[in-house]
């Protein structure tokens, strides 16, 4: 089978993030019963802002995680929010238009950021990661724009790591979630890659020695959900 070059995977998540951006928010509080929210509120409390920080959301979406950033820093502080999908980036501006005055947004790869060294005290993603072939390279930037002592928080899906759950979670994403998005968005392309894309991102073990050689330290994995969503938390050495 022939690889599929790095501009082909990118220009692929693309498409799927333009298919999904008007139903994501929808469906994965759907999918995931409510927890998607509860899970981006905790790496919000890992974090531990006083106020006044100014952060890095990278795959910020539809903004989701940059709204509750924002509401955490204040009026004194900012959040930047990121993204390469500019249909996602477009839902964000219709849902922010009013709200989040100390956010800002913009068209720009993870892998490429557009911001000086030592930038930013605080650098999220949330269920973004995975889906960058060149996971390396992100990291090495969040490094680079993240200052000294700066806190890295990232939330990722991950295979549950509990054992009766396994095969209840395998025909679950498999099976009824490309199912019913389906229906929705009349492709199962999405969520057919969605349980793919989980399985082929590095296990947490290899993605702690990953944010370690990237110039992260002090990095804790928080298992949430019998294993099924994972935080990352670490500092820049």
């Amino acid at each position: 089978m022939k690889a599929i070059s790095q501009l082909d995977r990118d220009t692929f998540i693309k498409e799927i993030f333009a298919t999904v951006a008007h139903d994501i928010d929808f469906l994965s509080t759907f999918f995931s019963f409510g927890l998607d929210r509860s899970w981006r509120r905790r790496l919000v409390s890992l974090l531990d802002l006083r106020g006044g920080e100014q952060i890095l959301d990278v795959c910020t979406g539809t903004g989701e995680l940059a709204l509750l950033l924002a509401r955490k820093v204040g009026k004194s502080g900012s959040v930047r929010g990121v993204d390469f999908s500019r249909e996602m980036l477009g839902i964000a501006r219709t849902k922010l238009n009013g709200n989040g005055s100390n956010i800002s947004l913009t068209l720009s790869d993870a892998k490429d950021l557009d911001f000086p060294d030592d930038s930013f005290d605080a650098v999220t993603v949330a269920f973004g990661m995975r889906n960058i072939i060149d996971t390396a390279a992100a990291l090495r930037e969040a490094c680079r724009v993240l200052r000294r002592g700066g806190r890295f928080c990232c939330l990722e899906l991950t295979p549950p790591t509990v054992q009766w759950v396994k095969p209840l979670y395998s025909v679950y994403c498999f099976r009824i979630m490309p199912f019913i998005a389906a229906k929705v968005l009349k492709t199962a392309v999405p969520y057919n890659y969605l349980p793919k894309s989980i399985h082929a991102f590095a296990p947490p073990g290899e993605f702690r020695r990953m944010l370690e050689t990237c110039g992260f330290s002090d990095v804790d994995v928080h298992s949430m959900t019998f294993g099924i969503a994972t935080i990352y938390s670490a500092r820049k050495g």
